[in-house]
């Protein structure tokens, strides 16, 4: 069952409806197969930081998704920066042999768009080039590259981001250590009560847990692109709950779990479980107090 449909999926995926007409048409008359490109991150910065642009250095990998089924004429590999699909940038043409490695770097970026900032957004995409057919990454009118369900696919990965970061350094992001609750899903802390960060190292902070006695949760921040780490952790024990002590560790990845440098926040989707069980996980987000 489980081979009928991934071959339905892919049937499924590659039929794709005209809906323009155009020699550089996003969409073709009638229906056609076409592959998938498939752009991986290898190695190198996760993320670009403000401190330091022109420090940023990464290597992708250009292949296709179906590495056995028909190929494209070639790839034209593309950057567009904050969305602006009318200002793409071809940065390696007529890709024709799969994988294909492309180091990129801050250099680069700012060459073709000029200064980076925070929160800048740099996403890497594939044309792909059929005969006189030219299906783009980026369609000006907008809408999803390649069209839907492509990137839900398991693995799959047509195009890339990079982001402009506010780099994380301890001792300015933490200041006085008071940051105010704004979020507090498990209900220790209390929204809009003050909580207190401190420093453990260049890359660990603490936040003091609000009833004596409990250890305070100890997040570890990935200082290349902000995302926060919580291991799994005895917190303390209510006594009068009857569960005994309880622990935390994050869950839901880098999305869920950061720090943003610039705006003073830290988030945490902290997972609560005891000897018995557990409870699920909370959001515990915190912003600095300036």
């Amino acid at each position: 069952m489980k081979k009928i449909y991934n071959i339905f999926m892919l049937v499924s995926l590659i039929m794709i409806t005209a809906c323009s007409k155009s020699d550089n048409a996003t969409m073709p008359d009638g229906i056609v197969y076409l592959n998938q490109p498939q752009i991986v991150k290898v190695s190198g910065d996760p993320a670009i930081l403000d401190t330091d642009p022109l420090g940023f250095k990464a290597k992708i990998t250009v292949d296709l998704y179906y590495k056995d089924s028909q190929k494209p004429d070639y790839l034209d590999l593309v950057i567009v920066k904050n969305g602006d699909a009318k200002n793409a940038k071809v940065i390696k043409a007529k890709i024709s042999t799969y994988p294909t490695e492309m180091e990129v770097d801050g250099k680069l970026l700012t060459e073709l768009f000029g200064t980076i900032v925070s929160g800048d957004n740099y996403d890497f995409g594939t044309n792909y080039i059929v005969g006189e057919k030219t299906y783009v990454a980026f369609p000006e009118g907008g809408g999803i590259p390649y069209g839907p369900n492509t990137a839900s696919q398991p693995d799959a990965s047509p195009t890339v981001r990079y982001s402009a970061i506010c780099g994380f350094d301890v001792d300015e992001f933490i200041g006085d250590g008071k940051f105010l609750v704004t979020v507090d899903g498990w209900e220790d802390f209390g929204v809009d009560a003050e909580a207190e960060v401190k420093k453990v190292d260049a890359s660990t902070i603490a936040i003091t847990y609000p009833i004596p006695a409990f250890k305070p949760i100890i997040l570890k921040v990935n200082t290349g692109d902000n995302t926060v780490t919580v291991n799994k952790q005895e917190v303390g024990d209510y006594g009068n709950w009857g569960y005994g002590i309880f622990s935390v560790v994050s869950a839901g990845g880098g999305t869920a779990n950061y720090v943003n440098p610039c705006n003073g926040i830290i988030q945490v989707n902290l997972s609560y479980t005891v000897a018995a069980g557990g409870f699920g996980a909370k959001v515990l987000e915190l912003k600095k107090i300036q």
